[in-house]
């Protein structure tokens, strides 16, 4: 529990990089719902 907050509040390259793993796989996520919609009509 604390090793984890820690490693989350301070963690430069490990928390840095999953946040950005994280944004970047939603990001494609909506790319992909938006073409989706967009090819349905």
């Amino acid at each position: 529990m604390i090793n984890y907050g820690n490693g989350w509040m301070s963690g430069g390259f490990g928390g840095g990089m999953w946040l950005w793993t994280v944004i970047g796989v939603l990001v494609v996520v909506l790319l992909v719902v938006l073409i989706t919609k967009v090819s349905m009509k």
